[in-house]
């Protein structure tokens, strides 16, 4: 666990993250390779999701799919207390497994907004338990008790609209393929088959920023995993596609709150130190 500014982050879990930020911390346009799972107890959340912005009200749950581009700050910086969980598909893939019976189905995490009061009220007795020292087998009940409940209610929710352009969902996987690498614009127009400048505003038009900066968002979230891990920060940046542990630093504390350091010491040390999320997923647990 860590704290920095009023943002509170723990690593319960392989897979699960979850953060507590009272602060006036503004989050700009960025995106997870997860899933998130927002919570508001207190004043408004102001968000920009797909192009659509809104406000996230005490006692609304919001859902944001992996790598959709987002943003989010406080309507009253002095009253605001946003509570996160964060999960990762290969954690979410064993619930699948342990509430569904199969891995592979169609997880029912979309783009949502979701109105349940006891919902709500019971995911934010999970999140205070997960920011607690508690054991390892309360912890896993807990989780599927509640989780169980979410599985339930998603399809109730409000699906927030989005498509995407085949073109712009072939860069976003050569972006992933070659994230390391220093890309050039021509070469993406050229697989996209279309100019520079029309390939600039079809990404932003989908994605909500340029090639680019969604390329900066992929190698900081590849780091943050890394850096969980106990990766060595040098060597992590190297990996990742910047320029050196400078970059990285000064990059992942504008986009996290935290420097990697103090992210690493927070998540709890070396590969295997965290306690799996229940049984039975090969290769999951």
């Amino acid at each position: 666990m860590a704290i920095d500014d009023k943002l509170i982050y723990s690593s319960p879990v392989e897979g699960l993250e979850v953060l507590s930020c009272s602060s006036g911390r503004e989050f700009k346009s960025h995106l997870h390779d997860g899933y998130v799972l927002w919570l508001n107890s207190e004043s408004g959340e102001k968000y920009c999701l797909n192009g659509c912005s809104d406000i996230l009200q005490p006692g609304s749950i919001s859902i944001i799919e992996p790598e959709t581009v987002h943003s989010n700050s406080p309507c009253c910086t002095e009253r605001r207390h946003l509570r996160s969980f964060y999960f990762s598909e290969k954690f979410v893939r064993s619930l699948n497994y342990k509430l569904l019976g199969d891995e592979n189905v169609p997880s029912p995490f979309r783009n949502i907004l979701l109105e349940n009061k006891q919902l709500w009220q019971n995911l934010s007795v999970l999140h205070h338990k997960l920011l607690s020292p508690v054991e390892t087998l309360e912890t896993d009940e807990a989780i599927l008790s509640v989780l169980s409940g979410l599985y339930r209610h998603a399809g109730d929710g409000t699906i927030r609209p989005g498509s995407e352009d085949r073109r712009v969902s072939m860069i976003v996987d050569y972006l992933h393929a070659h994230a390391e690498r220093n890309l050039s614009l021509a070469e993406l127009a050229d697989l996209a088959g279309c100019t520079e400048f029309h390939l600039i505003r079809i990404f932003r038009s989908h994605k909500g920023m340029t090639p680019h900066s969604f390329l900066i968002q992929l190698r900081l979230e590849k780091a943050r995993a890394m850096i969980a891990t106990n990766s060595p920060i040098a060597d992590t940046a190297a990996l990742c596609g910047f320029s050196d542990q400078s970059h990285l630093t000064r990059l992942f504390k504008i986009r996290y709150g935290l420097t990697p350091r103090q992210y690493q010491k927070a998540s709890g040390g070396p590969p295997g130190s965290k306690e799996p999320f229940g049984k039975g997923v090969s290769g999951l647990s």
